[in-house]
């Protein structure tokens, strides 16, 4: 787990300067404390490596007769690549990146983990190739090298990278099949410009930050901008399971070498054969992320998913470090914490209880606003409990993301049927299911023509007749947002049910956008990797092969996962009321937090962004209690987004 970053001038007056990949490292110090390095390229093919301050005393005595100091250098050239380095795997010297193949022709910076390398090492080995490193950083160079962007089907794991080919000028960019590592981009006339965080891209000095008009209408629909697409005009983000290879003269080749594989249910599958071939391979996907040579741990709330994913963990490595929230004054309906402990005495592993004290956890509030990197709904976990693991001096922690999403855990997925075809009452299902939904919101709903669109309109963060009252008509879609993402995303596809349909579009919408995202930011502010054995794609795979019977019944939901739990956690957390992984928003808003609410709002209410009248609408409709708090929320997060982000960036920018 590492940050990347590069600059390549596309055009002949075009430079890359080495200055400002140097500050754009150093605004992602927190990826990579352990290590950084430099690369710059001119036209000709030769190469000038560099060191940076952080680079440790071990990489300047490997390295430093062969490279000069970053810093204080004005060098240009016609590609500049950054690197910083949290040290999981092969923690010595020859982990260092930016990195070459044996050739020299061809050099790398990657984020990420590839379970696999030590596999595909092997036959490399076979095929001729010889290797310096115990790294699967050199193990995916000598593979482009063998198979070009083929070698993407054979790679397993987490991973974005990029790989500067000199001889050709080419740039050969890539991310994983879940999207969980990040790759953020910028192109521009003359330059190329691409890195793991956004903030990292500004900090170049070459992009101003403008917010989106699509993009950030959507984010506020769904709490993050779906990919490609970002709040911030011009930035992009390369999708998952696709590559793009951007040649010397700025011309971009695209393509996609994997895809959620729906239709592919067996309907032969039995219950018994489902929860055995589950747990085979969820057994191998814990195993696989345990492998570092690091200490590593799990997030463990009281839930089905990351209590499973703990108890399995311990039982290939006893006395894990299993860390749970707690929260003083915690309202029941979030604490898990007892929860956890059942589970924990079960299992070998060392649990960790951390009660958080509120006024602490918000005297760290803007380094949300800085993770989130667009305007968010809520404030999450992963941000506080990602300093406890930290302060262990755990560095690699599992997480249980992925079950609800895979085996139905949402109440949306208890919708039977095709909505409107099968079901015989929608409207009165609708009632029921989803009490949190406004009139508005039901009746879009009712008339949907298709089970994704169904599924993007439920998972909403505003009903879009509210949010246009709310922001100005220059920030309108100029469609729904559910057709927008119905073309985006669904388009020409054919779903089994509505369980294969949700499924599919919470891979895509929710979890490839904005769930991985902010466990990425949060757990890497803290320089900690996050891992997820239930978003290995080989386990998503057979998710999809599961029947939806299996999944989701009259009266049980994640019913094959829980099955497999059954044999591995405490009884109260299979009974347990879904309560979700929460900091207690509603508490804070009301009380620390007023302060803060008040003044957003009213500096939003001066920004041409939003109609003031709508927002003084919702004030009074939170405090009559008829908004919930998530609302609020978002528009105080969309005037600190603008604050951090777009006025502050923009006066950085000017100055740089």
């Amino acid at each position: 787990m590492c940050g990347i970053a590069g600059i390549m001038a596309t055009s002949p007056e075009a430079g890359a300067s080495l200055h400002a990949v140097l500050r754009m490292a150093r605004a992602m110090r927190h990826r990579g404390p352990d290590d950084e390095g430099f690369l710059l390229g001119d036209r000709q093919g030769s190469v000038q490596g560099f060191l940076g301050t952080d680079s440790p005393a071990e990489v300047r005595r490997r390295w430093g007769s062969s490279m000069r100091d970053a810093d204080g250098s004005d060098a240009m050239g016609r590609v500049a690549l950054g690197h910083r380095r949290l040290s999981i795997v092969d923690l010595s010297s020859e982990g260092h990146q930016p990195m070459a193949d044996s050739e020299g022709r061809r050099w790398i910076v990657f984020n990420g983990e590839i379970y696999d390398f030590r596999q595909l090492r092997r036959e490399l080995e076979s095929l001729g190739y010889a290797f310096r490193s115990d790294t699967d950083t050199e193990v995916i160079l000598a593979a482009y090298a063998r198979w070009g962007c083929a070698c993407l089907a054979r790679l397993h794991g987490d991973f974005a990278f990029a790989i500067w080919d000199r001889q050709d000028g080419s740039l050969f960019c890539a991310r994983d099949r879940i999207g969980i590592k990040p790759f953020h981009y910028v192109h521009l006339p003359g330059h190329f410009i691409f890195a793991s965080d956004i903030k990292a891209l500004l900090a170049s000095g070459l992009h101003a930050p403008r917010p989106d008009p699509e993009g950030l209408y959507l984010s506020m629909m769904y709490g993050m901008a779906p990919r490609p697409l970002t709040a911030f005009e011009g930035i992009r983000a390369l999708e998952q399971s696709c590559w793009m290879r951007v040649l010397a003269d700025g011309r971009i080749e695209r393509g996609r070498y994997w895809r959620i594989p729906i239709g592919t249910q067996d309907a032969r599958m039995s219950l018994s054969d489902a929860t055995a071939a589950l747990e085979d391979g969820l057994e191998r996907a814990v195993r696989r992320r345990l492998e570092a040579d690091v200490q590593v741990g799990t997030f463990m709330s009281g839930g089905i998913d990351s209590t499973t994913v703990t108890a399995i963990a311990a039982a290939s490595r006893p006395g894990i470090h299993a860390f749970t929230l707690g929260y003083r004054d915690c309202p029941p309906e979030l604490d898990e914490v007892g929860q956890a402990a059942d589970t924990a005495r079960m299992c070998p592993v060392t649990h960790v209880i951390e009660m958080v004290d509120p006024v602490e956890v918000l005297g760290d509030l803007l380094a949300w606003i800085d993770g989130y990197e667009e305007p968010y709904y809520s404030l999450a976990a992963n941000h506080v409990v990602s300093r406890v693991v930290r302060r262990h001096g755990v560095k690699v922690a599992l997480n249980g993301l992925g079950g609800d999403e895979l085996f139905g855990g949402y109440d949306m997925y208890r919708l039977p049927g095709w909505l409107g075809r099968i079901c015989p009452s929608p409207m009165a299902f609708l009632a029921d299911s989803f009490t949190r939904l406004t009139g508005s919101n039901r009746v879009a709903l009712a008339v949907a023509s298709s089970p994704d669109r169904v599924h993007s309109i439920a998972f909403s963060k505003w009903p879009e007749s509210d949010l246009r009252r709310v922001l100005d008509p220059r920030w309108h879609l100029p469609t729904s947002a559910a057709d927008y993402i119905h073309h985006l995303y669904a388009r020409d596809l054919y779903f089994q049910d509505n369980v294969e349909a949700f499924s599919y579009m919470d891979l895509m919408n929710y979890v490839g956008n904005h769930h991985v995202h902010r466990v990425d930011q949060f757990t890497m502010a803290c320089s900690i990797e996050g891992r997820f054995p239930l978003l290995d794609h080989e386990l998503v795979e057979l998710a999809f092969q599961v029947p939806s019977r299996w999944k989701v019944s009259p009266t049980e939901q994640k019913l094959v996962l829980r099955r497999v739990a059954l044999d591995w956690i405490a009884p109260s957390c299979l009974s347990m009321r879904k309560k979700g992984f929460s900091l207690p928003l509603g508490q804070w808003v009301r009380g620390p937090l007023a302060p803060l609410v008040a003044r957003s709002l009213e500096s939003l209410m001066r920004r041409d962004i939003v109609r003031p009248e709508a927002v003084k609408e919702c004030m009074r409709s939170y405090r009559e209690g008829r908004l919930p708090v998530q609302r609020i929320w978002h528009l105080v997060s969309l005037e600190l987004w603008m604050e951090r982000f777009i006025d502050r960036w923009r006066v950085d920018s000017a100055d740089a």
